[in-house]
């Protein structure tokens, strides 16, 4: 029988709710560290599967857009079939194909297998999200947002930290066998301590809007992706013409359905766009100059290949350990403010670069590198936070996992522009240049939740209204409105003859 924790749905237990969090959290970790492994290695799996590394590196390209396309569905899936059903089979999925993975035998079975994998893994992402907003108090739930989004950072750390030694140690098949054996860990205790699913979680899949959706999400990634890499080819052109019909017609289809993939109310509610909107402008920023720094730290600093990837590999390592204090933050002033802040951060961190680039100082490049990594990290939990908490708990995953795809477009976006901006150059301009346009992104993201706020930038800093004035408020429209007392009074008798005749 599984532990019911406690928290939102199921009491005050915290013992309990730090079992489903290190749940989570490891099988968070266990699904994601070798998606970007492979890109240490491509050399090596080519040779020895006979192929190329263009070929190879739709192992990991390939798997990218995969989760993009399919991440609101699988959150989607969560809500109506049940989190830790998906949870569970998920984790299992990644299991045996991460062993596939170590058995591929040419460079298709690899591109397949990983692909599966990495799709199997990401279906936990968004059902341990909203297992953790299910058990955890709404007023702390930025706690486990932000040591998922850490943990998830970390993991990509550690597949480029380690990956190259084990791989060199032991060979590249080794690295998947060791996946399946750690994720069968988190498999084994979700069967006792995550929370049991609701009743009644059978609704069907809206199959016709998950396709479209699908295909929506595909053009756009894959076409703005594309039109940095092979230009203004008719395959481009013809998928870019075509997200705005498929947009469309998901509406269409969705405004249809008895049960739609993406319910059309949920969007539009305030905090849902805001949230989505927020995180597709912060992760333009961060993942269009994570793209653009190595190229400056290679072609103008001069920094060797292993160099680079020191130094970059700190950015990362430090939105892994934002985690704690983005934890402690969120949770004493709130969600709204922390990523507010946040996001201002962030703009600050990117000028320091911008500027330690113009006036080649390689140290102020890495503390504006390190700095946008801590922003990084305190940004993107708080929004998850904001939007789940505007919608009810059978949508939890689904607006998870549009946080997520959110967050992949932008960044689909801000790498092929900024790239763009750079192309080849060995000049500071254009770098300091796309430092600024990424810093335009953050703002623009920080701004967004501001002023998305009912009381705008007053709310954010926590500037709270004179409680008398709600009171004074309702006495002048009484007065310009009897009858408004009266139906008041006749209310509150109403509510005290019911309490009375509820039982003990």
């Amino acid at each position: 029988m599984p532990t019911e924790p406690g928290g939102g749905r199921a009491g005050g237990d915290v013992a309990a709710r730090r079992q489903v969090l290190l749940t989570c959290l490891a099988a968070m970790f266990a699904t994601t560290f070798t998606a970007t492994l492979l890109t240490v290695s491509l050399r090596t799996v080519a040779d020895d599967l006979g192929s190329s590394t263009g070929v190879i590196s739709w192992a990991v390209t390939g798997s990218l857009f995969a989760l993009a396309v399919a991440m609101p569905i699988l959150g989607r899936i969560g809500d109506i079939r049940g989190h830790r059903r998906t949870f569970l089979i998920g984790t299992a999925l990644a299991v045996v194909f991460s062993l596939a993975t170590g058995l591929a035998w040419d460079a298709a079975s690899l591109i397949g297998f990983r692909i599966v994998a990495q799709l199997a893994g990401s279906a936990t992402i968004p059902a341990s999200f909203a297992m953790l907003f299910a058990v955890f108090p709404p007023q702390e739930r930025v706690r486990p947002s932000a040591w998922a989004s850490g943990v998830l950072s970390g993991a990509a750390v550690t597949g480029l930290a380690v990956g190259g030694l084990i791989i060199d140690a032991v060979g590249w098949r080794a690295v998947f066998f060791i996946q399946a054996g750690i994720a069968v860990v988190p498999l084994v205790a979700a069967l006792r301590v995550l929370p049991p699913d609701r009743d009644g979680l059978r609704r069907p899949l809206d199959r016709t809007g998950a396709v479209v959706l699908a295909a929506a999400v595909f053009a756009l990634t894959f076409g703005v992706n594309r039109a940095a890499a092979w230009g203004p080819r008719p395959i481009v052109i013809a998928l870019l013409v075509a997200v705005v019909p498929l947009f469309w017609l998901l509406t269409v289809v969705e405004r249809r359905s008895t049960d739609p993939v993406v319910p059309m109310e949920l969007l539009a509610k305030r905090d849902v766009r805001t949230a989505g909107l927020a995180s597709f402008m912060i992760s333009a920023a961060h993942l269009g100059n994570f793209l653009v720094t190595p190229l400056l730290l290679e072609g103008l600093f001069g920094l060797s290949v292993a160099l680079t990837s020191a130094v970059t590999m700190c950015r990362t390592l430090s939105i892994a350990l934002a985690a704690p204090s983005a934890s402690w933050v969120g949770t004493r002033i709130g969600p709204r403010a922390l990523a507010s802040g946040a996001g201002a951060a962030y703009v600050v961190a990117l000028a320091v670069m911008a500027f330690g680039t113009r006036s080649d100082m390689l140290w102020l490049v890495i503390v504006g590198l390190i700095g946008s990594g801590l922003a990084f990290g305190h940004a993107q939990p708080p929004l998850i936070v904001i939007a789940s908490d505007s919608v009810p708990e059978d949508s939890f995953g689904l607006v998870a996992s549009l946080q997520q795809t959110a967050g992949q477009i932008g960044g689909v976006v801000g790498t092929s522009l900024l790239s763009a901006v750079v192309a080849d150059t060995l000049h500071p301009g254009p770098f300091a240049a796309a430092y600024l346009i990424a810093a335009g992104f953050a703002l623009l993201g920080g701004l967004t939740i501001m002023l998305s706020s009912r009381h705008g930038v007053r709310s954010v800093l926590g500037v709270r209204r004179d409680p008398g004035q709600a009171a004074r408020r309702a006495q002048q429209v009484s007065e310009r409105d009897p009858g408004d007392a009266l139906r008041r009074e006749q209310a509150d008798q109403h509510d005290q003859l019911k309490t009375r005749r509820l039982p003990g």
